[in-house]
């Protein structure tokens, strides 16, 4: 039996199949043939590329800071005049230590099988000794990781164990995937990273295409990287190949500029515009967002009630974002076209696209409109730069039209209400696909006071030191969404835990005596998050003599600080790219009998990513003090020539993060 009629066969019987694990079996009996030349493949067979490349492979004293050298690096790509992708992959690893042992040694190959196979060819270990240790064929396994879920169940992947990894052994493994294109018949398109954080030997990637047959190509970060093209001797194919070897690692350093900045990598598309993506989503996403009875008549009764379309909009965003369960898949497994919004009511699961279309059709019948956007989460670079290709994007949300207003919707955040969208959506330029036309735009980024934590405090000082605090604790943003998503994925126990441990990040040894949240129902109504807490701190001064030496503030601006910035040179830019605001501000009142005997100075420091100021008034009859401060994150590239500027502006602040007050007793 043919690869071809086998996977026909496992697709009949998965459709048919109510037992997962019956589905796996069934799966596992197909590619049986996918393995067999595995089993052909000599053991103890090292060709001379293989045997080249560990004759030269650098030690670990080599490169301290890499866990593993990356020796080949490799793909023979065959494009066929349909756009099918028959292409062969070679990884080959020395391990260095045990720091990336466990991840180097549990290989995953992930497919989506209704346009994707995946063929092992060969995966061994050389160890240290220089015996060879083949992973076994019966070793193999195809799992599916989102068996649970039967909309996906196409989804699929081979994975086996590395035998006998140890320091110094080399991974090896090749296999070969072939890829019929789904979203753009005949199109294709490709991306190559050849540097990366550990060191790399050879990496090279070799591009068979029909002659004639239109494609674009480039190179970043590397002007030099051009491909050596050949015409084969009858003409009707032309191979480009692109190689560098002896690749030093990229150093690594806290606030660097994306891996995209910093590393060489390529891209290869014939798809000729950013258009021709976005129609073709259009053609299979719109017929999915048909309304059915059934969703009309879910919609009814969400909206039962509702008078403006905001409160429309907002009653359905929060359906859809709770009631349905997400499942994440990338586009490259679960391919572009999202299941019918009538069968994503009915499962009450999907991935991305699939709520996203959910989210737009029930919009449409309460007369709101709404579009799909396809954007790369966490990307915030000018994607519409770069070439059209069909790997651009990760993710899909939605645009709704609301009174006049456009509201951002990404209904996979289940702790996002209404109006507000994850941090990773925010700031990329996305895909937004109106009826049918695209248009790239940049989603809007929190502004720094929609971005942050607002800290209330006061502080009832007794004789012995100890105190009783009140705080009210204000999150906004990406904050307000964290904790949202920490209280619901927790018990009332773990709850309580959870502030108990808070109360100490504030004050050593302080108990949490009560804390207030805002109620269920109020979870997805605001932006903001609001906490009140009571503490008992029976530490918070330390009595010596007539004296009571305290911290100067409660709350974020007492929590320990760091320099992230250790290192004597810079060598990339600092960037900082999300705006924040963190505001402090504490009263403390002091026990009878005692005033304010010393306190700090003002401060005021800056520099072009961060600026703090931190204020104190004493009363005038010295028994009470207030201090406040501001810390602002300020989105910026700093060279490295002003990197001193930077770690100075932070060091000086961490000097007064230990400031004091001191009262005396009278």
């Amino acid at each position: 039996m043919s690869n071809t009629k086998c996977r026909q066969l496992v697709r009949q019987l998965s459709h048919l199949a109510t037992n997962n694990l019956l589905v796996l079996l069934i799966a596992a009996f197909a590619i049986g043939t996918m393995v067999r030349a595995l089993a052909s493949t000599p053991a103890d067979a090292l060709d001379a590329e293989l045997k080249a490349a560990i004759a030269a492979a650098p030690n670990a004293a080599d490169w301290p800071n890499s866990n593993y050298a990356r020796l080949l690096d490799l793909a023979n790509v065959n494009v066929r005049s349909d756009g099918t992708v028959v292409a062969r992959y070679r990884l080959t690893y020395k391990l260095f230590n045990s720091r990336d042992r466990d991840r180097l040694a549990e290989v995953n190959l992930p497919y989506n099988s209704s346009n994707e196979s995946i063929h092992v060819v060969s995966a061994r270990t050389v160890r240290k000794d220089g015996s060879i240790v083949a992973v076994k064929p019966e070793d193999i396994r195809v799992t599916s990781p989102y068996s649970e879920f039967l909309m996906y169940d196409d989804a699929l992947a081979i994975s086996f164990s590395m035998p006998a990894v140890e320091d110094e052994c080399i991974i090896d493994y090749t296999w070969e995937q072939t890829t019929r294109p789904m979203l753009l018949p005949g199109q294709f398109s490709q991306f190559w990273a050849f540097s990366g954080f550990e060191p790399v030997g050879t990496s090279r990637i070799v591009l068979h295409v029909p002659a004639g047959k239109k494609f674009n190509f480039h190179a970043y970060n590397d002007d030099t990287l051009k491909p050596v093209i050949v015409n084969s001797l009858d003409g009707k194919n032309v191979t480009y190949t692109w190689e560098r070897t002896n690749i030093k690692p990229v150093l690594s350093e806290p606030s660097m500029p994306r891996v995209d900045l910093v590393t060489t990598w390529l891209e290869i598309s014939s798809v000729s515009s950013w258009q021709d993506i976005a129609t073709k989503f259009w053609a299979l996403e719109h017929p999915q967002a048909r309304a059915t009875p059934e969703v009309k008549t879910a919609v009814a009764t969400i909206i039962q009630g509702k008078t403006t379309d905001e409160e429309k909009a907002r009653a359905i965003y929060d359906w859809v974002a709770t009631s349905a369960r997400y499942v994440g898949l990338e586009f490259g497994i679960a391919a572009y076209k999202p299941h019918a919004a009538a069968e994503v009511l009915a499962k009450r699961y999907g991935d991305c696209k699939d709520k996203a279309t959910l989210l737009i059709t029930m919009l449409g019948v309460a007369g709101i409109k709404a579009h799909p956007v396809l954007l790369h989460a966490d990307e915030r670079r000018v994607i519409d730069n770069g070439l059209p290709n069909l790997t651009a994007f990760d993710h899909c949300i939605a645009l709704a039209e609301v009174s006049g207003k456009s509201v951002w919707l990404d209904a996979t955040a289940e702790t996002s209400p209404y109006g507000d969208i994850p941090m990773a959506d925010r700031g990329v330029r996305a895909l937004v696909v109106k009826d049918g036309v695209g248009e790239f735009t940049t989603i809007p980024m929190y502004s720094a006071e929609q971005n942050g934590t607002d800290v209330s405090s006061t502080v009832l000082v007794n004789q012995d030191g100890s105190a009783q605090i009140e705080m009210t604790i204000t999150l906004n943003g990406e904050m307000s969404q964290q904790i949202r998503s920490a209280i619901v994925q927790r018990t009332p126990d773990q709850q309580k835990e959870m502030f108990q441990k808070m109360g100490q990040e504030f004050s050593t040894g302080a108990a949490v005596v009560r804390y207030t949240l805002p109620p269920a129902s109020e979870l997805r109504t605001t932006g903001s998050f609001k906490i009140k807490m009571e503490l008992l701190a029976p530490n918070f001064a330390k009595r010596v003599g007539r004296l009571l030496i305290m911290p100067l503030e409660v709350g974020a601006g007492s929590r320990r600080q760091t320099n992230p910035f250790v290192n004597d040179i810079r060598n990339w830019p600092i960037v900082e790219e999300e705006p924040g605001l963190t505001r402090s501000d504490t009263v403390i009142k002091a026990p009878e009998g005692y005033t304010v005997e010393a306190s700090p100075d003002d401060v005021t420091a800056a520099c072009p990513i961060q600026q703090y100021e931190r204020h104190l008034k004493i009363s005038p009859a010295g028994t009470e003090v207030n201090v406040s401060s501001v810390v602002r994150s300020i989105p910026s590239i700093v060279p490295p020539a002003q990197y001193a500027i930077v770690r100075a502006c932070y060091n000086s602040v961490l000097k007064t993060a230990d400031d004091l007050i001191v009262l005396s007793k009278k």
